[in-house]
Formats: structure tokens, sequence, C-alpha cells
């Protein structure tokens, strides 16, 4: 992401017009805005099967057929994926990429922005491409593709061809893992929930042996226990362990390196979240049926949530652990096990200053949109909302949303909104 420093906290609105772009299309999709919130931008539609980007009320100067699956990297540039003559490949701020693919779908970029892939079909096989790069090699089928943070690319693919019915081929194991485009010799029933260590160099993931066995294996090393089912592995300890959620006797567990490393057992324990290289550990879990709460280090928060708990994670200084829940038909959050109690009818993951002090969401009820900060609702209403940012200096909001038909950024000091 471009360094917060850069951006203008200083000018206090800014403001783009809209309403206008309906007058000028077809029609117009969802609108998206960059991290700094300084450009808006939509695929329009210009005529019958003519699709182009308005960014800041300008379009692109190429008309592609298709266009689809927009969206701002961190870096400020605008990614999507384009089709003209039934060719598809990823176009960035208006350069479309040299390869060009039968279809492309899953579109990802790192964190930092500098790498963006997706998965692509050429030919009737299967692959990846990162930065108009494709794999050498391609296969018959391909899920649950990632990208680590260095831009290294993997997925679950098809390396034994089947047969219509071939129960007894299937059975005998026919996905594996692909890392940039070269596949472990490992072949396994099913593989999912992919997982990079920290540096890009390991993966880890979850495989059904059989019909029954369930498992976890890191690089080319499997977990000699068989559980009933497991969710994703997460590596810590420098990236020398794996931990994973795994059901074992009708419970489920947390495992480390296939040992026990919590000792309560839950009838659900999912969504890992980790601070401080496996130091925190916390998990989304169900201790019975319609109450959902978080566990942290083995210990439960005394908080529980009728519907479900969409999310969890860690601030960046690890003293706050944060949910997004669902109760009693509203959304809500959760901070340290204790709850917001705003009732919204749809919310947002919030963003958390450096200090972790400011926490920044944003919120639908009634159908109107808000602004959201520290469990405080900011007075005005919007039309539509987008994620908030926090300043360097954490005295500062930046609100990005439209009204009547504008858009506007605007920064707003803390005083205005708690």
């Amino acid at each position: 992401m471009k360094d917060k420093k850069m951006w203008d906290w200083e000018t206090p609105r800014k403001e783009i017009p809209i309403k206008e772009w309906q007058d000028r299309f077809v029609w117009i999709e969802e609108p998206h805005v960059s991290c700094d919130g300084e450009k808006i931008a939509s695929i329009v539609n210009t005529d019958e099967a003519e699709f182009n980007v308005c960014c800041n009320g300008e379009t692109w100067d190429e008309i592609f057929e298709k266009a689809w699956s927009l969206k701002f990297l961190p870096d400020g540039r605008l990614a999507v994926l384009v089709s003209n003559d039934e060719e598809w490949t990823i176009c960035v701020d208006g350069i479309s990429w040299e390869k060009r693919f039968d279809y492309i779908w899953d579109l990802k970029n790192t964190p930092d922005g500098s790498f963006i892939g997706a998965a692509v079909q050429k030919e009737g096989l299967y692959g990846m491409v990162v930065n108009d790069t494709i794999w050498d090699s391609l296969y018959e089928n391909i899920s649950g593709t990632i990208l680590s943070n260095q831009g290294a690319s993997a997925a679950v693919v098809q390396v034994t061809p089947l047969g219509q019915g071939d129960i007894e081929g299937f059975s005998q194991g026919i996905f594996s893992i692909a890392v940039n485009g070269i596949a472990h010799p490992e072949s396994f029933m099913n593989i999912w929930d992919l997982s990079f260590d920290s540096k890009g160099k390991q993966i880890a993931s979850s495989i059904r042996k059989n019909r029954v066995d369930y498992s976890i294996i890191k690089n080319d090393a499997l977990w000699e226990k068989n559980f009933q089912f497991s969710w994703k592995p997460e590596f810590i300890n420098n990236n020398n362990s794996v931990i994973a959620p795994v059901r074992q006797n009708g419970k489920w567990f947390l495992f480390k390196d296939d040992m026990p490393l919590w000792d309560k057992s839950y009838e659900q324990l999912w969504k890992l979240a980790l601070h401080e290289d496996g130091r925190k550990i916390a998990a989304i879990v169900s201790d019975a049926f319609g109450k959902w709460t978080v566990c942290e280090n083995d210990t439960a928060w005394g908080l529980h949530f009728d519907t479900m708990i969409s999310n969890l994670f860690y601030s960046d200084n690890g003293d706050s652990l944060i949910a997004t829940v669902k109760n009693q038909g509203y959304w809500d959050i959760a901070v340290n096990g204790k709850s917001w109690n705003i009732r919204a009818d749809k919310l947002w993951d919030p963003v958390v200053s450096s200090n972790n002090e400011i926490l920044a969401t944003r919120m639908e009820k009634d159908g109107r949109f808000y602004l959201v900060v520290n469990g405080k609702v900011y007075k005005d209403h919007f039309d539509r909302i987008f994620e908030p940012a926090i300043s360097p200096g954490n005295d500062k909001i930046l609100l990005k949303a439209v009204k009547n038909g504008i858009y506007s950024r605007q920064i707003l000091t803390l005083d205005k909104v708690l």
C-alpha cells in the first residue's frame, strides 16, 4: 500500500459528481474507491457488447466486449478482467497484458500490489498467471488459488485424468498442490485451504486421504494421525511448525505438528487468528449448537452469539482481538470479549489505528449507510460508504462515501466522530 503519510490529510473535503455518469452510459456497475480515496471507478456499459472503465469521470481508451472483477490495488492502480475477440486477459490502468486466455477469474494481488494473479483456462487446461507470466505446466482442473505476500502462486490441481464414473480412480487420489506451476508428487482424493508460510517458501493444506480419513500436509510431510475433518492450517514458530483445527471423535481440537495444542475440545473450531508468531492464537469456536464465541490461547470469551462470527483478527500490536459477529438478527463488533451493541443490518470488518485506540468501520441500517468509530455512529448517513482509513498520527478519519449522486472524500478530526 502507498505510504499513508503521503496521502492528503489536510484538505477537509473533495467531491466528484457521479450521478451524471448515468446519463453518459447505458448502465453502471458498482463503484469502487482507491485506498487513499482520491479515485472512484466503475465498469460502464457504453453500447451493446461494449464495456469500459470510468475513473473520476474519465474512460479508458480501449473498449471491451466484457469486463468484470474491477478492483483498486493497494498501490492505487486499477485492475479488471477483460475480454475482446473472445480472449480474456487482465487490464491495469487501461493497459492490457500481452497474454490471452480462453477464460480468467479469481483476481488476486499481494498486500503491496506488486504482484497480480488470477486463475486461467487455456485450450481446455487450467493454471495461474502472475504479472503476465503463465505457469509452464497447465492441468485438467484447478481450485483454491492463492498468492503469497512475496508473489508465489499455488493452487489445487488435477494431476490424473479421470473418466466419467471412475470411482476407483478418484479414490486413489487425483489432486495435488502446484506451486508456481510445479505439482507436488503426492496426490489425494481432495485438497483445500492452502496456506503459505510468512516467507512464501513453504506450503501446508488440509487433505482427504480416502473416504473417511483427513489430515494435514506440510510441504511433502504428512501428519501421521487421521482425523474426521480438518480446516485451514497456519505456520507459526518461525515457520517451523503448523497448527490446524481438526475433528477427532466427534469433537474439534487445535493441533500443532500432529499433537494437541489446546486441552479443550469444541463442537466446532475454525478460522484461526495469530499474533507474535503464534504466541497469541485465537479461533472461532462453538461449544454448543447455536452458541458461537472466541477462544484465545485455550480460554473462551464469556460472550456468545447465536448466528455466526464471520471474521476474527488481531490489531497490529496484538492488544485487541476483534470479531465481526451476528446475534439476534443483527451485526455487531466485539473487541476482547465486549460488544459494541450497534445492531446493524450489515457490517464490515473494522480498520484499526496503529496505537490500537481507534476502530473504524461502516454499517448499513434501515437502508442507509453510516461511519462507526469505537462503537459510536457518526451523525451523517449516506447512500453508499467505502472502507474508512485512519491517519498515521491516529487523529483523523478518512471518510469515503456517496450521497445524492456525489462522491465525497472527507477528513474528519476525532472530535467530530467521538
